[in-house]
């Protein structure tokens, strides 16, 4: 390792192989928002497809459930903030 790379290590107990492909493809997506050269490296008890097969699983969140409507996370957002509208112009 050259002196302008660093590394450190994160150790889990506990963690079955989908929440262990959660947190590795979070790290991923951390790294590339933020735009660093980067690498992550799985273990040796993982089996890269499955950890690209979880990452697949994440986009039926936007479109599929969603729909052109966006998210059910956006949707409830939304209705939260009309609700919030109203309740400021009647003076609730």
């Amino acid at each position: 390792m050259s002196q302008d790379e660093r590394q450190f290590t994160v150790r889990l107990r506990g963690v079955g192989p989908e929440k262990y492909a959660d947190i590795v493809n979070a790290v991923w997506m951390q790294m590339q928002a933020i735009g660093c050269d980067f690498t992550v490296t799985p273990d040796g008890q993982s089996d890269a497809a499955k950890l690209d097969a979880r990452w697949d699983d994440y986009s039926g969140v936007s479109w599929t459930e969603g729909g052109r409507d966006g998210t059910p996370q956006a949707k409830a957002a939304r209705a939260h903030r009309t609700r919030n509208r109203r309740s400021a112009d009647t003076g609730e």
